[in-house]
């Protein structure tokens, strides 16, 4: 803490968050500067304290000096304990109050605003305090303060005066609340609020702007439903549009109105407002809607019931039977299916904006003192201040008031759910219905289609679904179902945020029937699934099994995704019976319907594929097809197997579909190792069998590429774990096949040779063993230019295992994000620099690369895009994006882009536009807090600056009782030229004290890219000699946005004039001046020259320090780790980043 004057915005806290995975330094710099800034505020703030203290004591006249809390009470105007009486002549303040009347009731421009500035002015100049409620008849104790009442005077009658006062009140109370009634600014909304604050109180002022922002979402939700898209339909599907359109403009106006009140209210005041202003209008508005909407559904579904010749779609207007019921009062009455799917819909958007509004409240850190916050949304049922109507402005005022001014913890309360009540029986019923209907329906489809003679079963995608990564990853979902569990599911599915909407006391039936319906549904699946599955062989193929397995495992993922989500976490919640989804069932079923397909498959190549008594005549000496073939087993074998991948890749997971494969080709090796091993072959069959068992050895090759996840599985370099028991069976039997091939084919004289005289060489590497990877050694001899001899001993390396991990991304069902992430950092990016010098960006012919068509192009910048997003999320491998580009930026001679990133004139290729918006980000954010800093010394320096500039008239001046002692201010002209030394010096050190911050939020590989672009930069050695690189961009783009006042508006949301203009203009000077660059613009001026010397006799050397600790930050190198742990790690900061896994399966499919 080095220095603890008087520069308040040093303290400020700046938005400048670490991306990714920060590094330890990071970690440090963030903890020191926010321990820094949290001593300063608290230095600062016991400093002006004991400033506060020592004024206030020269006019204290009691026994002891006052304490800081009753300082500060001293600034609370309407602290009863603060006013005094001065004698103020009844007539005299009456003829004033009267003046302001008369005033008001012209036409002048602008009379309210002049009023308002007016009163303003007397009550902080004279002291003198405007009531903003009926004084009290006790007179009022005199006391220690500076502040006079307007109503303490001689005469007792002051009614009159009251009674205008009022009627000025009322004038321009109408006038602020027809401003607040339009469309305006945060900014001037807070400064109307603080106009009726200073004339009535807080309670009262609030519930009048309430009754506005109640109408104002009342026209808001009305716009939305009368100009939704589609403005034909009716009935709940119009409210369901109209809602949805409604959504983001209700988060945009709870956004805007939460920084208009934490400017001027208190937090557990700001959320009953919220409360009664927004969401409770919301959830009236919405149950009276759904009121006026089951009345219409009540006439159009009777009739449409009741009509006999007229039919209804079974899939969208299908009409449900009532739900037999106790008698009740209210009629009943059927939803139809698409009624039910557009209230699903509803629920969604509800949902939605809940978690909206819950994000953007606890995004506000509202904390009590017990800890908790108050932010949280309750979306409960039960009554909550039934007797309050907060949605008029005709509101009663000790209602409100007790609203306003309770100090009790107040929460958000959403109550949308209400809406639904009067539905709860009919939804319920209905959703069972629907349900059944379309399981039903389904299910007779797929016997129609069965007993016609179609021994197939119809095949369907599963979609893509985000709502379910944790409980079921997407690598492990099917791709294919069955088309009747596709269709079924699909409602389930579309359903399911109904249930999770209903899971109060109240709605709680409506889960109870979706949970207890969709375990009937499934039940009937799993029947179909199993009756389906005993027709396999005898009745149907085996692709059916497979895609019967995939259907079960969707099921069942299905089911666990449906428990999570209904499951009650809290222990006073009503319970749902969700043990009456059939979980344990499907995934005994599951694993039956593994085994079976596994041993049929392992059944169907012994006893009927490998059986071929012609190609297993050993002993005939007669050549086998003249030598030229391999046995016809052999080749069905090879084309089963591959058949079965091709299948299994279609219908089940990755890592199914690889256990099974492997399982078929184990098992079914162990046959092929037993008959060569038997074998007693003619000399004429020697051909034969050679031909077999490399033809088997070249097809298990191949398939291993699709049964291993990784080259270590592939060189069974890891232990057998899990899946890796099949793979190193397969292995072991390979080996054993390889040793039969030498032994039974090999001639005896070479045979003989090599066991003489070279023993245990590369001869014969079946017989030469390494403990350490045994499952090199067939792999050796069948492919020796991928897996050499030192593969053998050393384990894959170099160039071996990128090929490797090549063939295995191909070869894999789906795109692997791990093994995808170690291809592409393995040897320092080898493969995407490859990639990158082949392709179109490295053309070194300008003419080959206009050559380059339009779609080539932006797939190209597609590819770059993903490149980029992905390794500059890596914080844990920073020099992976330098050593990705390094090539193409050398080529492209595109280091000098990084020397000047702010230069917009010519184009840039598309990954410098990348770098330019990381860039961009923390100087950003230093932008707007300079921008405010630069309105707010405008306001203090000027305060009528912001208002109309319009003079009192003489008549009111005139009025002004001559015992209040007002004089008239007059505008400040030009500021003082020590007054603009002194904001320059507070902004240029308000950035200095940031720029280590701004440098620790951009990513770590970013940071490397530029400390490597530094060396590639000599001839700017001279300007980055104190800087850096990436100092020196982050200032240039700071000083070229400080020069561009139409940037810092569109950033900002606010006008600039002429004067805060100079000032931020000025600004760029000096801090091109703390760079170096004044001096070669020529002398700067003298006012840069002041700020300058002014910084530098207040902090000595102090810039320097901040460069050298921002550029620490800069060139930080970490550790090197080992090539596994970078590669788990990288993958957890990619997978852990929003996004990161949709650019990898990009890159995956370039």
């Amino acid at each position: 803490m080095e220095w603890q004057g008087d520069l308040p915005q040093d303290h400020a806290f700046v938005e400048l968050l670490l991306t990714g995975l920060p590094s330890e330094l990071d970690i440090q710099q963030l903890l020191r500067d926010t321990e820094d800034k949290l001593k300063l505020n608290a230095c600062s703030i016991e400093q002006s304290l004991k400033e506060l203290q020592g004024k206030m004591g020269e006019s204290w006249t009691g026994e002891r000096p006052p304490s800081p809390t009753e300082c500060l009470q001293w600034f609370n105007p309407r602290n009863p304990s603060t006013v005094r009486p001065v004698a103020t002549g009844n007539q005299e303040l009456l003829d004033f109050l009267k003046a302001l009347l008369q005033y008001l009731r012209t036409e002048e421009e602008g009379r309210e605003d002049v009023t308002l500035q007016l009163l303003h002015n007397i009550s902080s100049q004279c002291g003198v305090s405007f009531p903003n409620t009926t004084p009290s008849p006790t007179p009022q104790q005199p006391g220690p303060s500076a502040h006079t009442s307007v109503h303490t005077v001689r005469d007792d009658s002051a009614l009159e005066s009251h009674e205008v006062w009022d009627e000025v009140r009322l004038r321009l109370r109408r006038h602020l609340l027809d401003r607040l009634s339009c469309p305006l600014p945060v900014p001037q909304r807070i400064y109307c609020l603080q106009q009726l604050f200073f004339l009535y109180p807080e309670w009262e002022v609030l519930t009048l702007y309430q009754g506005l922002r109640s109408q104002a979402v009342l026209s808001l939700l009305h716009s939305a439903l009368a100009s939704s898209p589609g403005g034909k339909e009716t009935g709940f599907d119009r409210l369901a549009l109209g809602l949805r359109a409604a959504a983001p403009a209700l988060c945009s106006a709870l956004r805007e109105e939460l920084q208009v009140l934490n400017g001027v209210a208190k937090p557990h005041t700001i959320l009953g407002f919220l409360n009664a202003a927004y969401l409770n209008t919301v959830s009236q508005e919405l149950g009276a809607m759904m009121e006026r909407e089951c009345e219409n559904a009540l006439k159009d579904n009777t009739t449409l019931s009741g009509g006999k010749g007229r039919k209804s779609s079974a899939r969208t207007k299908a009409t449900v039977a009532p739900l037999e019921l106790p008698p009740r009062r209210d009629r009943n009455f059927s939803l139809t299916s698409h009624q039910l799917r557009v209230l699903t819909q509803l629920a969604c958007t509800l949902l939605g904006l809940e978690s909206q509004v819950d994000e953007l409240a606890t995004q506000l850190a509202f904390i009590n003192c017990a800890g908790e916050t108050p932010c949280s949304v309750r979306g409960i049922l039960k009554k909550t201040k039934d007797d309050l109507d907060m949605t008029t402005v005709d509101g009663s005022k000790t209602t409100a008031e007790t609203l306003f001014q309770s100090p009790e913890a107040i929460v958000l309360e959403f109550d949308w759910r209400a809406a639904f009540r009067k539905l709860v029986p009919h939804m319920a019923h209905c959703v069972k219905v629907v349900l059944e209907d379309v399981c039903t329906k389904s299910l007779q489809q797929e016997e129609l289609s069965h007993t016609s003679g179609s021994a197939h079963v119809v095949l369907t995608s599963t979609p893509h679904r985000d709502d379910s990564p944790l409980t079921c990853p997407e690598r492990d979902r099917p791709k294919m179902v069955a088309k009747f569990c596709g269709d079924i599911m699909g409602e389930c599915d579309a359903l399911l945020p109904l249930a999770e909407a209903c899971g109060d006391a109240a709605l709680l039936e409506v889960r109870c029937s979706f949970v207890e319906v969709c375990a009937w549904v499934t039940s009937a699946i799993l029947g179909r699934v199993e009756e389906r599955a005993g027709e396999v062989p005898s009745a149907a193929p085996l692709k059916n099994l497979i895609a019967l397995l995939g259907t079960s495992m969707y099921i069942h993922q299905r089911l666990c995704h449906y428990e999570a989500q209904l499951r009650e976490t809290k222990p006073t919640a009503a319970r749902v019976p969700m043990t009456l989804l059939p979980i344990q069932r499907y995934q005994d079923v599951t694993e039956g319907l593994r085994e079976q397909l596994a041993s049929y498959c392992v059944q169907v190549c012994t006893s009927t594929i490998l059986q071929d008594a012609e190609s297993h005549h050993w002993a005939d000496p007669k050549p086998f097809y003249e030598g030229d073939r391999c046995s016809f087993s052999v080749q069905m074998w090879h084309y089963f197997l591959t058949g079965l991948r091709t299948d299994l890749w279609l219908a089940v997971p990755g890592s199914v579909g690889r256990d099974v494969l492997a399982q078929v080709t184990s098992e079914s090796l162990q046959v092929l190792v037993q008959r060569y091993s038997r074998a007693r072959p003619s000399y004429k069959r020697h051909l034969q069998i050679r031909c077999d068992i490399t033809v088997v050895l070249l097809c298990v090759e191949q398939l291993m590429w699709s049964v291993c996840e990784r080259p270590e599985a592939l060189a069974q370099l890891e232990p057998s774990v899990a899946g890796c028991v099949w793979v190193a069976s397969i292995h072991s039997l390979c080996d054993q096949l390889l040793t039969t091939l030498v032994i039974v084919t090999a001639p005896l004289p070479q045979l003989y040779w090599t066991f003489q005289y070279r023993p245990g060489e590369g001869s014969a590497p079946a017989l030469a063993h390494s403990p350490g990877s045994p499952g090199i050694h067939w792999l050796s001899a069948i492919h020796p230019g991928l897996f050499t001899q030192q593969a053998a001993r050393e384990g894959l390396a170099g160039e071996v295992t990128s090929e490797c991990q090549l063939r295995l991304l191909t070869s894999d069902p789906r795109c692997s994000p791990r093994l995808l992430l170690t291809a592409i950092l393995h040897r320092d990016c080898h493969l995407l620099r490859v990639l990158l010098e082949h392709s179109h960006f490295c053309m070194e012919e300008e003419a080959d690369a206009d050559a380059v068509s339009p779609v080539k192009s932006d797939a190209g910048d597609e590819f770059m895009e993903a490149v980029y997003n992905v390794l500059s999320s890596l914080n844990n491998v920073p020099k992976a994006l330098t050593l990705a580009l390094g090539t193409y930026f050398d080529r492209g001679h595109l280091w000098d882009y990084l020397y000047s990133p702010a230069d917009s004139v010519r184009p840039v290729p598309v990954v410098i536009s990348f770098i330019r918006a990381v860039v961009n980000q923390p100087v950003h954010c230093l932008l707007r807090h300079l921008v405010t800093m630069v309105l707010a010394w405008q306001a203090s320096e000027d305060p009528c600056s912001s208002l109309l500039r319009r003079d009192v008239p003489e008549n009111i001046l005139t009025k002004v009782p001559k015992e209040w002692s007002y004089t008239l201010q007059t505008p400040k002209g030009r500021e003082s030229a020590k007054s603009v030394v002194n904001l320059a010096l507070q902004a240029l050190s308000f950035i200095y004290t940031n720029l280590p911050s701004a440098v620790a939020s951009l990513p770590l590989p970013v940071r490397f890219l530029f400390h490597t672009a530094e060396k590639h930069l000599s001839q700017h050695a001279r300007q980055l000699r104190s800087t850096g690189l990436l100092l020196w961009a982050l200032l240039s783009c700071l000083c070229q946005c400080l020069e561009d006042p139409n940037s810092l508006e569109l950033l900002c949301g606010l006008p600039l004039d002429r004067g805060a203009k100079e000032r931020l203009a000025l600004l760029s000077e000096c801090l091109q001046g703390t760079m170096g660059q004044g001096q070669q613009k020529g002398v700067p001026k003298p006012t840069v020259h002041k700020v300058l010397q002014a910084l530098e006799e207040r902090r000595p050397k102090w810039c320097s320090m901040q460069l050298q600790k921002a550029r620490k930050l800069c060139s930080e190198r970490r550790p090197a780790s080992s090539a596994p742990r970078v590669r788990l790690s990288g993958a957890r900061v990619v997978f852990h980043r929003r996004g990161a896994a949709v650019w990898l399966r990009r890159l995956s499919r370039k």
